[in-house]
């Protein structure tokens, strides 16, 4: 019945994967020049052209996105809220023609997860090493890593957040190989290895400090001092343009949920903010973040005796508490999943594979607009339910057998 269960939700991984794959290959051109890659896109020009402050300037970019799509393609009032250094790469792009940068964007972000992948094992493998007679090792796999890289990318086009990434054009592959690049650290503290995280990790500001917590709490004072400072030079990078430009990008971003529906966010402020008057919800999705990144680090300050196991819980909370987190950005959960499935193989925790894909299946409702997401209602309930399991089995590990005890 098991062997059964496991291929079925195989099965099941494969025909999302294709599907994926099938909406990512078919989007329309005019599915491309309406997605977030044209607002990126116009604000890289105009870095490339010089003009610094202009991303952070409506009247500017707006004029800009005008040039880039035709009229009606895309909402020109839609800001670009990412730090400058975040431009960039766009500014690259945009020496080439919209749709070949587009195109040549979705096979870098591709290389970029084929990259993470490649990290997270040698971070926390997932196979059991052969010399180790079949027990959990450290070590990066000696065989089935071809297997294991092949499975890993197959459950990643599965999962409805990548679709979302390679169609928007978001930088989503960015924000998830720097999570990795924190896990890695927690093995080798290197500091250009934590300075590269924390660039990548602040390209999403409210996703840095939460990261963060995973080095403090593993006392990695090194590669927490790097990261700080490597988060510190791309947050600050606006001021390129001038103290008004670091100011506007603050503005863009608090106002982010406003320039979308806030019920499209797969966060706790995506189900109770439609409630909420939109400068309120605002407040309150601030307040719920800074409360999450507090409790964080109280934890962190004690020092968790799973770090894995910590490090699954902040890479979920950093979802769920997010001020910001369309469903694009929940990809970067790969991370605590595949932390999870390291702490299934060592009897830590159940298998997260069929909560994996319920979350799946509620973001695919999601994108049909429903007025709750459902998103954030699935991960907080596999949250509790998997740290209960994780507690429990705790207890029973450190629990003298009968005969002990006797």
């Amino acid at each position: 019945m098991r062997m059964l269960a496991n291929r079925a939700m195989l099965a099941l991984t494969v025909a999302l994967a294709a599907a994926g794959l099938a909406a990512i290959l078919t989007q329309s051109p005019a599915s491309r020049l309406s997605s977030d890659f044209t607002i990126n896109y116009s604000a890289g020009m105009l870095v490339r052209q010089g003009h610094l402050a202009a991303p952070y300037d409506q009247v500017e970019l707006g004029a800009t996105m005008r040039r880039v799509a035709p009229e009606g393609a895309i909402d020109p009032r839609l800001p670009f809220s990412l730090p400058l250094a975040a431009a960039l790469p766009y500014a690259a792009l945009s020496l080439l023609p919209f749709e070949v940068a587009f195109r040549l964007f979705q096979l870098l972000s591709a290389a970029l997860l084929l990259i993470a992948v490649l990290l997270l094992m040698r971070a926390a493998p997932t196979l059991p090493s052969p010399a180790s007679g079949g027990g959990k090792s450290m070590a990066p796999p000696a065989s089935g890593g071809g297997k294991s890289i092949a499975l890993a990318m197959i459950g990643l086009l599965a999962a409805v957040p990548a679709w979302g990434a390679f169609t928007e054009g978001q930088p989503t592959a960015w924000l998830l190989l720097g999570a990795v690049m924190v896990t890695l650290a927690l093995r080798a503290d290197s500091l250009a290895l934590a300075a590269g995280a924390g660039m990548l990790l602040a390209v999403k500001p409210q996703y840095l400090p939460v990261y963060l917590t995973v080095l403090f709490a593993a006392r990695r004072w090194r590669s927490l001092g790097a990261a700080a400072a490597g988060g510190a030079v791309v947050l600050l990078s606006p001021l390129a343009g001038g103290g008004g430009a670091l100011t506007a990008m603050v503005h863009n971003a608090l106002s982010a949920n406003q320039a979308v529906a806030i019920r499209l966010n797969e966060s706790w402020i995506g189900v109770i903010g439609p409630a909420l008057p939109a400068r309120v919800a605002t407040i309150v999705a601030i307040a719920l973040y800074l409360a999450v990144l507090l409790a964080l680090g109280l934890l962190a300050w004690r020092r968790p005796a799973s770090i894995m196991g910590f490090a699954a819980l902040t890479g979920t909370l950093a979802v769920l508490a997010s001020p910001h987190a369309l469903p694009h950005d929940v990809l970067i959960l790969a991370v605590p999943a595949w932390l999870a499935i390291g702490l299934h193989l060592q009897r830590a925790l159940p298998n997260p594979i069929a909560a994996l894909l319920a979350l799946d299946v509620a973001l695919l409702i999601d994108l049909r607009g429903i007025d709750v997401p459902l998103g954030p209602v699935v991960m907080t309930a596999a949250v509790a339910w998997y740290g209960w399991q994780f507690r429990q089995r705790a207890v029973q590990r450190r629990r003298p057998p009968i005969g002990q005890a006797a």
